[in-house]
């Protein structure tokens, strides 16, 4: 029973001949085989996976360039380059219905909001994202899986990212590439050549599958704070684009129209109960973080709201909290930083 249900389930995928061939043989062995035998778990589990992985399953693109600006305005303020690269991406899609083979790496200082464009990119087309970490990464394991004779073997990382999406073109953000490792288990970044390479990567197998499976359809997306630790044939690879540090004003509107906002509703303020007025955040930005990106200042605004909202509960709370630059002590305390003030 248990077979013909796994026959059904490879009836209704599009495949190559080959690929259902060998997953017809297996299905036929695992039909063969008692259920006693240990070797009929780790079969049923394989062919599981095998089944479950999206073969012919895709999103379509949003190729409406106007509204794809408008969500990338809408989740960032300023990044006009990187949005201009995203607009060209889908451009080239729309006339040439190809994908351009390219592979973006953002590189940029901590809190410049590289992993959140990403999933901005994501909504702009369309697309499912799906994002693997790989800071401290040094099995080659991780990517490229492990052999069914393992106990307890389990796919890579690429291939669940793909199951997890459920279509075979999904942005996939490969997060913190300069920080991977290696060690005598192997070097995963020689592993991400051939995810990485357009002519490869149509053919890529893994360990655990040993199917060929199409990661070509895959708008690859990678961060990195240092370009420099990034291996040299892997940057080789890849588009480099590069995330500066916010400007002074550029903090002050990312803090006014995104990031007290989000943490407003996050601690249940409303509009009406609490207001910070450009001098205070400005205040912040100068005297409370000091950064390239805008991490710490969200954590100041998150305080601030804290503070809101044991004020709001008091006995006799105020109708509205203002929060100026002349009492921003009260909330986040003294000072950390004074202002630089040129000599003379």
């Amino acid at each position: 029973e248990e077979a013909n249900e796994l026959r059904e389930q490879l009836s209704k995928l599009k495949v190559s001949d080959d690929i259902r061939e060998r997953i017809e043989k297996e299905i036929a062995r695992y039909s063969r085989m008692p259920q006693m035998m240990p070797e009929s778990t780790i079969l049923r589990n394989y062919l599981d996976w095998v089944l479950a992985l999206p073969w012919d399953k895709e999103s379509e693109d949003r190729l409406d360039i106007n509204e794809a600006a408008k969500i990338l305005n809408q989740d960032h303020y300023g990044l006009e380059k990187i949005k201009e690269r995203i607009l060209e991406f889908l451009a080239v899609r729309k006339l040439s219905g190809s994908q351009g083979g390219s592979i973006l790496c953002l590189v940029g200082p901590p809190g410049v909001g590289k992993t959140s464009l990403a999933t901005s990119i994501a909504k702009a087309m369309n697309r499912k994202f799906v994002r693997a970490s790989l800071g401290g990464v040094r099995d080659e394991a991780e990517i490229r899986g492990h052999r069914r004779t393992y106990v307890g073997a389990l796919p890579g990382r690429m291939i669940q990212g793909m199951k997890n999406a459920g279509t075979k073109n999904p942005v996939f953000l490969l997060d913190e590439i300069d920080k991977l490792a290696s060690d005598y288990k192997g070097d995963p970044s020689s592993a991400l050549l051939e995810l990485l390479d357009p002519e490869q990567n149509k053919t890529f197998s893994d360990h655990f599958i040993e199917l060929p499976f199409d990661f070509s359809e895959v708008f690859w997306i990678t961060t990195a704070n240092v370009a420099g630790n990034i291996p040299g044939p892997l940057l080789d690879r890849m588009e480099i684009i590069e995330l500066g540090s916010y400007s002074d004003e550029e903090k002050l509107m990312i803090g006014k129209n995104h990031l007290l906002p989000k943490q407003m509703e996050k601690h249940g303020l409303k509009k009406s109960q609490l207001k910070a007025t450009d001098d205070a955040i400005r205040e912040i930005i100068n005297c409370y973080t000091r950064e390239s990106g805008v991490r710490n200042l969200e954590r100041c605004f998150a305080q601030i709201c804290r503070k809101a909202d044991l004020i709001l509960i008091g006995e006799e709370p105020p109708k509205k909290i203002q929060v100026t630059g002349s009492n921003v002590e009260e909330y986040l305390g003294v000072r950390k930083y004074l202002p630089e003030r040129l000599p003379g």
